[in-house]
């Protein structure tokens, strides 16, 4: 008897589970619920420095109640990876991040709100790294603290950038700067990473940026590099200017200074 009970508590306990795992709600919910009465259990969700603009059109927007006797399931209205393409067009470039491709969004973003813009997980160059650092990992890889996991094999499948213990230079080469250093091409900002990368897709291998410069395109690199020419080219020539305007002021002044050479000197005598 003793023995039923043990096996039947574990039935029940295992269909418990699968039930929570296929959306099962913890109270029950009317159909048509709305927004206000989920924020009553989920109001952090429309709370933060960056929410989602979904929250203010509602949570049955993304989720979708079903109600089967007692019981109360909360899915989402698309399947996962076709989601946020339902709102937000996919991008039909050639290249396209894998997470993006695959509609795993929510690696990137919050789906509901962030204290980061665009509701990211996290800020900068920070973001990318999460993934693309070279680091060992042992067992599977909690990404951002979140329970969005990467095993390690999978983890060790992202490509990787090799950078120096500062995190600050060495990607694409030696001693190029990812990092604390002007973005040449948008003036008062400092480069990151989506200085030179596109953050979902682009038209160029390893989602490398296009710019458009006097009407013509071109890649990140070479339209950095030309500004960086340019920049050093106007400091020379700045420099320059400073000592040309520098010598003409030392040339005015002695111009002016009153002739003091005794009268005999002036008239070309030797002094004895």
């Amino acid at each position: 008897m003793k023995s039923n009970f043990k096996l039947l508590l574990f039935v029940l306990v295992f269909a418990f589970a699968m039930r929570l795992n296929a959306g099962e709600h913890p109270v029950p919910l009317e159909k048509n619920v709305d927004a206000a009465k989920c924020l009553e259990c989920h109001e952090e969700k429309s709370k933060g420095t960056h929410v989602h603009s979904a929250i203010s059109m509602g949570c049955t927007t993304c989720h979708e109640v079903k109600v089967e006797k007692d019981t109360t399931l909360v899915n989402l209205t698309s399947p996962a990876e076709e989601l946020c393409f339902t709102c937000h067009e996919k991008s039909k470039e050639t290249t396209l991040h894998g997470p993006y491709n695959q509609g795993k969004c929510v690696l990137c973003h919050d789906p509901h709100t962030s204290e980061n813009e665009n509701q990211l997980r996290a800020q900068g160059n920070s973001l990318c790294l999460e993934c693309h650092q070279d680091r060992s990992i042992t067992g599977a890889l909690k990404l951002f603290k979140t329970d969005h996991e990467f095993t390690e094999e999978d983890f060790k499948s992202v490509p990787k950038i090799g950078l120096d213990p500062t995190l600050k230079m060495g990607h694409p080469m030696g001693m190029h700067k990812v990092a604390d250093a002007p973005d040449l091409l948008h003036p008062g900002q400092k480069i990151s990473c989506l200085s030179c990368h596109e953050n979902h897709a682009s038209a160029r291998e390893k989602l490398v940026r296009t710019v458009e410069i006097n009407k013509k395109k071109m890649d990140i690199c070479d339209s950095c590099h030309m500004a960086n020419d340019e920049m050093r080219m106007a400091e020379a020539q700045k420099r320059s200017d400073e000592l040309e305007s520098k010598r003409l002021k030392e040339e005015q002044l002695r111009a002016k200074q009153p002739n003091v050479m005794p009268q005999k000197m002036q008239k070309g005598s030797t002094p004895k």
